[in-house]
């Protein structure tokens, strides 16, 4: 009888992690189509009351977990784009840009969730499935260990396999909204669209892996 209750004590204590494995294993799989993603998004910032303000939208592209290229078109121009060696950060009404390596030790954003894969969730990440209605999927991602992600919780929603919407909170408890549109999923981009070569009137910010 003993031996049955510590089996079962056991068994107990492991189902949250089963269940965060599977878990991420199905959210995993609803990824992998989006690991090559251009898309359209309209950026809000989310009050306590759920309002939404400080709208910004621009195009998205993603590839893989380290190269990505985000344009913001309103209120103001600004161009981030991650080549898996370098980030840049451009802002051509301050002339200026600025540049950072990237390395092994780059903190999980949410573009990289959606280039990774269910090793990379399942080491960075617990995973959980929220109820989200009919036709719809809605995963929440807390990192396991503080600073390894720029986010505090990370909320997908996919409209039948198609992902439509991305809350972000911060370390702070600021929440962003990011409502996808137009989502193609290329065989391939132009990969010069990943580099950046900055123009001879910019000022150049060089910045340290943790700068």
């Amino acid at each position: 009888m003993l031996r049955f209750t510590k089996t079962a004590l056991l068994l107990l204590l492991s189902l949250p992690m089963m269940a965060w494995a599977e878990t991420a294993d199905q959210l995993s799989a609803l990824l992998q189509s989006h690991a090559r993603l251009s898309a359209a998004f309209q950026q809000y910032t989310l009050g306590d009351d759920n309002l939404k303000s400080e709208n910004a939208s621009g195009r998205l592209w993603i590839e893989g977990v380290d190269r990505f290229r985000w344009e913001t078109e309103s209120p103001f121009p600004q161009t981030i784009i991650s080549d898996g060696q370098w980030l840049w950060v451009y802002d051509p009404d301050l002339e200026q840009a600025t540049q950072r390596p990237l390395g092994e030790g780059e903190v999980m954003t949410p573009a990289r969730v959606l280039g990774g894969d269910v090793e990379q969730l399942n080491c960075y990440f617990n995973v959980q499935q929220i109820e989200a209605g009919a036709g719809n999927s809605l995963f929440e991602l807390t990192p396991k260990e503080e600073g390894s992600a720029e986010f505090q919780s990370l909320r997908l929603l996919f409209s039948g396999d198609l992902l439509a919407e991305l809350l972000i909170q911060d370390g702070l408890g600021q929440r962003s909204l990011i409502m996808l549109s137009e989502q193609s999923f290329p065989a391939a981009f132009d990969q010069t669209m990943f580099r950046f070569v900055p123009p001879t009137s910019v000022d150049v910010i060089l910045m340290d892996q943790n700068g």
